[in-house]
């Protein structure tokens, strides 16, 4: 997300049909969840739906990337009720497999999507993300016919983990001027360590970003060791970058 307090998202793709002009008067109250039933992003999903009567307002992509394919101002035709899309801001979450491996999704695409769901509710004043209320799930807005967004919808066994990282997200983001920082913990401290390892190896503390090294020519620390064995001519070696 480029900013989370304006709602500006990574990439815009906007539909030109398939969703609603404004909400016929409705105001936001809550956000929808959805799963995608496939693997893919913003451009993935506007191809399906200029065929498909359906679309969203935001994709995540399996490395939590977040697209916008309709403004929040219009309805999206989301959640198979009129009444529903028009006082519903509707997120799709992109699997990171298929069926065979029983619809998955990666922790970047549950982690940007639960923060989403934080920013939305402050944003339009929804108040701490609850599921049931201000957080909605596409089988029940659906009156049941479908099982979207499966394992995210209550009862999931995604679905705890998500609510209580919107509602971390939702806090931080809410605490009021001046709030002491908290104690420094051990897991806290372990967290850093994660995080600062991951930094030397992609570039990046922050999950599922991986934009290397500018003294690595942009390459992970991974990438790089495969440029060096592909500039030495080893077996196998190849450089993603291109480099000979």
């Amino acid at each position: 997300m480029k900013n989370w307090l304006t709602l500006e998202p990574d990439e815009v793709r906007l539909l030109n049909r398939h969703f609603t002009p404004g909400r016929g008067g409705a105001q936001v109250e809550f956000v929808t969840i959805h799963h995608m039933a496939m693997v893919g992003g913003l451009l993935e999903c506007w191809r399906v739906w200029q065929d498909r009567e359906a679309s969203a307002h935001y994709t995540i992509d399996p490395r939590g990337r977040i697209g916008q394919a309709v403004w929040d101002r219009d309805t999206a035709w989301s959640n198979a009720n009129a009444y529903s899309n028009a006082r519903s801001i509707s997120i799709e979450h992109s699997n990171s497999a298929g069926a065979a491996e029983d619809w998955p999704i990666s922790p970047a695409t549950l982690e940007e999507g639960a923060h989403l769901v934080a920013a939305i509710c402050r944003f339009y004043k929804l108040g701490r993300p609850v599921s049931g209320k201000n957080v909605r799930f596409h089988n029940i807005e659906s009156g049941g016919i479908t099982s979207c967004p499966y394992h995210l919808r209550p009862g999931g066994k995604y679905h705890d983990t998500y609510m209580r990282r919107a509602q971390y997200w939702y806090d931080q983001r809410t605490k009021p001027a001046g709030t002491p920082a908290p104690t420094l913990k051990e897991d806290s401290i372990m967290e850093r360590y994660v995080k600062d390892t991951k930094a030397q190896l992609t570039g990046s503390p922050n999950l599922g970003q991986y934009p290397g090294w500018d003294q690595l020519g942009g390459r992970t620390l991974v990438d790089a060791v495969a440029a060096i064995g592909a500039k030495l001519e080893l077996d196998g070696f190849k450089d993603p970058k291109g480099a000979k």
